[in-house]
């Protein structure tokens, strides 16, 4: 099948890439339409059996679970936006889309059981590959389809539409999935690995920047007319970003599902942020808006920094995951970082606050956040000498605080956090320090 499958591909990792009209998007459509059925994967069956050792064996099936099912459910999520959308121009391309996803589900489907030899039927492989989907991609493809069901029922409601894209095309589209084809396609290109599987990933990173290319522009087009949209697309990426990295996040913490093709969970974690940073800025949401990015030093931060800051997180059991947390020096450092980032953020909020928080922990050494001195707020190692606030917990309760699963207000009135000192600064602590 001898398809240049770089013709017709769409920048969507500049800042400066150009808008692409929706009737470009649609002539994309049809000059670069392909076949599913028709690749070719002699090659790759018999190098699956005879080059591909076990490990990456593991690790591709693992990738391939999260594509095939990740597939099939943007394909039948995907109505509701047509509905939505008011452009004819709109409704067109999105049936596209629709159409290229159920393609890619095609193609996901025939390598697994043509080539790894997994399942005999559509819904006989979708069942047997969904044992390997990870907690984080649960929790962000059921919000996808909570927020797919309530714009079913409220289709005339702009906020809810651009919730709708900036968890599709956005987070799911333009961060996850991009950055799996991005490191599917190098490997199988640098290694001169199954063809056939080579070519579809490539087709289908083509089709791909069409829709998030289509996506960015529609969330810019709906913040910039709507404060309520801009409004509405941050509150969703502030809870789905955190559940995004557990995506990555392979079974039992085995970072070998990442390293088995050459790369590091840093290299991919630096690719996702700063995927979704760029495309953000493209569609009018600076990343110094969302909360779940300034947490990681954004924009201040280079990705590849925040990138060791998210793994760091993960490890410790703050986010990415639904297991206990792993408390350490090491993510309590963490923690402590990303406090000091959030108490920068809301300085203008409180910009003549002068005061020291103290934490004491059952099982760690204490910290404390200064604000009002320097250029910034800064956490330091020990106890303060004379803190106006005190907070006392184990480093584990503040760690299932800190990453949302142990609100505040329960962890208060359970006695897991008891607090002395100055309670009006107490007060002020949830403006100060959003989770």
């Amino acid at each position: 099948m001898a398809i240049d499958t770089l013709k017709g591909i769409i920048d969507i990792d500049s800042d400066a890439a150009p808008t692409v009209e929706q009737d470009r998007l649609y002539r994309l459509w049809e000059e670069g339409n392909w076949s599913a059925k028709n690749l070719d994967f002699t090659t790759d069956r018999e190098q699956w059996t005879a080059t591909l050792n076990a490990e990456q064996h593991k690790a591709f099936l693992w990738n391939y679970a999260l594509f095939l099912d990740g597939e099939e459910s943007v394909t039948v999520t995907l109505t509701p936006f047509v509905q939505a959308t008011k452009r004819y121009e709109d409704r067109i391309f999105l049936a596209t889309q629709i159409a290229d996803e159920a393609r890619h589900h095609v193609f996901f489907d025939r390598f697994l059981r043509e080539v790894a030899g997994i399942g005999t039927s559509y819904a006989d492989t979708l069942a047997t590959m969904r044992k390997g989907l990870t907690w984080g991609y649960n929790q962000v493809f059921t919000e996808l389809d909570r927020v797919a069901d309530r714009l079913r029922m409220n289709p005339d409601s702009p906020p809810l539409l651009a919730q709708g894209v900036a968890i599709y095309h956005l987070t799911v589209e333009g961060m996850l999935a991009h950055t799996g084809q991005h490191f599917m396609r190098d490997y199988c290109n640098r290694e001169a690995l199954m063809a056939g599987f080579a070519t579809g990933i490539n087709l289908i990173a083509r089709d791909e920047s069409r829709h998030i290319a289509f996506g960015v522009q529609l969330l810019r087009e709906l913040v910039t007319s709507d404060p309520r949209c801009k409004a509405a697309a941050i509150a969703e990426l502030n809870k789905i970003l955190p559940w995004a990295a557990g995506v990555f996040t392979p079974p039992n913490l085995d970072w070998s599902y990442i390293t088995a093709f050459g790369y590091t969970p840093e290299e991919v974690f630096t690719f996702g942020l700063r995927s979704i940073q760029t495309k953000l800025r493209r569609a009018g949401i600076p990343p110094e808006e969302v909360l779940a990015l300034v947490k990681l030093g954004a924009p201040n931060v280079p990705p590849a920094e925040q990138a060791k800051h998210v793994k760091t997180l993960i490890e410790g059991g703050i986010i990415g995951t639904d297991a206990d947390p792993r408390m350490s020096e090491a993510t309590l450092d963490a923690i402590f970082t990303s406090i000091r980032y959030i108490a920068d953020w809301t300085r203008p909020r409180h910009p003549t606050l002068r005061a020291t928080i103290q934490w004491i922990f059952d099982d760690a050494e204490p910290r404390y956040l200064v604000l009002g001195e320097g250029d910034g707020a800064q956490v330091r190692t020990g106890k303060a000498a004379r803190p106006r606030l005190t907070l006392r917990c184990t480093s584990a309760d503040w760690g299932r605080m800190a990453g949302g699963r142990l609100p505040q207000r329960q962890a208060l009135l359970s006695r897991r956090l008891r607090i002395s000192g100055d309670w009006r600064l107490a007060l002020r602590l949830p403006q100060i320090l959003p989770v």
